[in-house]
């Protein structure tokens, strides 16, 4: 509840769950929707909410899609099982547009077996098949393909990260998935308004400053860069930074230290 508050009153229009940062991966399926649920009250149409799935077969996505517009979602994440690249891009494209015909849809470009959605896929979805948005969190080249495939059709978000969003932007991207928001907002506010006001260098600077020197951080204390998000959530009073087993969370040194890298910027 603090985090959804936080969010809106820092001026986020949108409350975004998905499969990786939401940690909907070690939630059970009953307390997915219940965590959608929860979203939506809190929200209380101060902000679009989007609500997001795991990866189910069809049957359940469409169980799953029903709730969330009861619920009162205003688009939907659907997530295809692909073990083993199982989907091909005929059922793939049955899947997307059966949620579709439910509710809006945000595509999640992952396939989270180290593939991207097939772009003969991409490329034939249209907003008539209720796709709205794509948000893309694999590595470029594919997402500047991506964004060249989608930037006429739907919304594009860069799944994360400063540096990547000025990497695809020129294909498409209409925005990203801050980092620093969550916790210390006016860093990816000064970004986003240098960014707009084509003060592209001072992006830059800013991005080296913060995004990028936070994940070097992370690499160099051995953290996961979730875990060492969920720190800062913890040191800005927000939310505490544990998770179940066996997801990792910042060790009290690494939360000095953490706490040093963030006094170094004038963020605490």
């Amino acid at each position: 509840a603090r985090n959804i508050d936080f969010l809106i009153d820092s001026g986020a229009k949108t409350i975004l769950l998905t499969l990786g940062d939401s940690l909907l991966t070690i939630l059970r399926d009953s307390e997915v929707l219940e965590l959608t649920k929860f979203v939506v009250e809190r929200a209380n149409g101060r902000a679009m909410v989007i609500g997001c799935g795991k990866p189910w077969c069809l049957p359940q996505a469409l169980e799953f899609t029903d709730e969330c517009v009861k619920a009162g979602c205003d688009v939907v994440i659907p997530v295809p099982p692909d073990w083993a690249q199982h989907c091909d891009n005929d059922m793939l494209l049955e899947y997307f547009k059966a949620v579709g015909k439910k509710a809006p849809v945000m595509l999640l470009s992952n396939m989270l077996n180290g593939r991207g959605i097939p772009m003969p896929v991409v490329e034939k979805l249209t907003p008539q098949d209720g796709i709205v948005a794509i948000k893309d969190d694999t590595p470029t080249p594919y997402g500047r393909r991506l964004g060249s495939a989608v930037r006429d059709k739907f919304a594009f978000l860069q799944g994360g990260t400063m540096e990547g969003f000025l990497d695809v932007e020129p294909y498409g991207a209409d925005g990203y998935l801050p980092v620093f928001f969550r916790a210390f907002p006016q860093v990816d506010w000064d970004f986003w308004n240098a960014y707009k006001e084509g003060r592209i260098r001072d992006a830059v600077e800013i991005s080296d400053k913060y995004d990028t020197a936070f994940f070097d951080w992370c690499a160099a204390n051995g953290a996961n860069f979730d875990a060492g998000i969920r720190g800062m959530m913890e040191i800005a009073g927000i939310a505490k930074r544990y998770c179940r087993m066996p997801y990792s969370h910042l060790s009290d040194a690494q939360m000095d230290s953490l706490k040093d890298f963030l006094s170094q910027r004038d963020l605490i």
